[in-house]
């Protein structure tokens, strides 16, 4: 689940966008307040890293102290395959940069169904049962990337430092989450690709699924345009490789079989992709002149659509914890050490709710379960909430 909680195709492990220059600077040995300009190297070209940026300069720290590396470039095409990545923003995801750059087009998530196939147990959560104008958005990496260059190009941002140039702070915003890691393979891989639904019943269109099977779960997320889903098809890895090497025709009839007749006819549309699936995240976000966040940090399975949305809420905590520094001169190690900290509960809680979810439903020994606990999160809403408001907003 994502924004309220449905699989994204954006926790699918990717290749970082860009080069890597993590060697580019190097952590200043002096007191953060000694330190030359640029004080800060962000290392990524994706959301979280322009985010990030954006984040640190509306809570007062001059753009001039920032180096973007690689620079942003509004202009700069998007690769194609990542450009038509899909992403599940939550709604407070949402609110967090709607305070730094103007949102694309995205699609609405105003309810999720969660069931299991072949079962009569299943859940919905319903935005306005919480009081939400929705649970959250799906929107491609391309617009949402491009928006954030956008609003970045509105300011004039330090030059990347050349290699060995001491910096107070880098922070690694793109790749993986590098040796010190702790990983969960999950021996499945996620078939992505987009389906149309031309006779799907208009009330459905703001509408997320989830259908869980013994093989792992199938999701369908609404996309901008009205008719459109994006697909995140869980499954071992040779039968997500069997399936991207089907004929669409045959494709979008196995779609139906296991999804079912809910939206109508359904259409799977090129080109697909196929990610593999596991767990990562570092043990440590913090170190010595170093931070993580977003795939630098945590990579996860798609299953809660959690990625983005946590990377997302290290750099928004990270950027406020960083302020002070510069503003009043607090410490950088003190900062540091309290943004790891007040990361941790968030963490771990998500984490450890996508794992679960991401096996739980694969466990032959709980599937008698399964059926009782929808049913139960379907009928006593105090049993929803909890789980809602966490993936809408994480833990605050």
């Amino acid at each position: 689940m994502s924004a309220g909680g449905t699989a994204s195709v954006e926790d699918a492990p990717h290749d970082a966008h860009g080069p890597d220059h993590r060697d580019a600077g190097s952590p200043a040995a002096t007191d953060a307040t000694d330190a030359p300009d640029p004080r800060w190297h962000v290392v990524g070209a994706g959301p979280v890293a322009l985010a990030f940026a954006l984040f640190l300069v509306r809570r007062g720290v001059p753009a001039s102290t920032i180096a973007l590396d690689p620079p942003p470039d509004a202009d700069a095409p998007v690769p194609p395959a990542l450009a038509a990545r899909t992403l599940a923003i939550s709604q407070g995801t949402t609110q967090l940069l709607e305070r730094i750059a103007a949102m694309p087009a995205a699609g609405r998530i105003e309810r999720v169904e969660v069931s299991l196939r072949g079962h009569a147990g299943r859940t919905r959560i319903v935005a306005t049962d919480l009081g939400m104008p929705a649970l959250g958005y799906v929107m491609r990496y391309g617009p949402l990337t491009r928006a954030l260059r956008l609003a970045a190009r509105a300011h004039r941002w330090a030059s990347p430092p050349a290699a060995g140039t001491p910096v107070a702070l880098v922070v690694h915003a793109e790749g993986d989450a590098g040796d010190d890691a702790d990983t969960r393979e999950f021996d499945q891989c996620a078939l992505l690709g987009e389906v149309g639904a031309p006779r799907a019943p208009s009330t459905l269109h703001g509408t997320a699924f989830e259908r869980f099977t013994p093989d792992g779960p199938l999701a369908l997320l609404p996309l901008p345009e009205p008719g459109r889903w994006t697909l995140v098809w869980c499954d071992r890895p040779e039968r997500c490789e069997a399936r991207r090497n089907t004929d669409l025709p045959a494709l979008s009839a196995a779609l139906q079989q296991r999804f079912g007749d809910a939206l109508g006819p359904l259409q799977v549309d090129g080109p697909l992709a196929v990610a593999p699936l596991a767990r990562r995240a570092r043990r440590a976000l913090s170190a010595t002149g170093e931070a993580w966040i977003g795939n630098a940090a945590q990579s996860l399975h798609p299953v809660a659509g959690q990625g983005l949305n946590l990377g997302l809420r290290d750099a928004f905590e990270l950027a406020d914890a960083l302020a002070p520094v510069h503003l009043r001169g607090v410490p950088l190690p003190q900062a540091l050490e309290r943004w790891a900290r007040g990361r941790r509960l968030d963490r771990t809680v998500t984490i450890a709710l996508t794992d679960l979810m991401a096996a739980s439903f694969t466990w032959p020994l709980a599937r008698p379960l399964q059926s009782p606990v929808l049913a139960a999160l379907d009928a006593i809403a105090p049993l929803r909430r909890p789980l809602a408001l966490h993936l809408m907003f994480g833990h605050r």
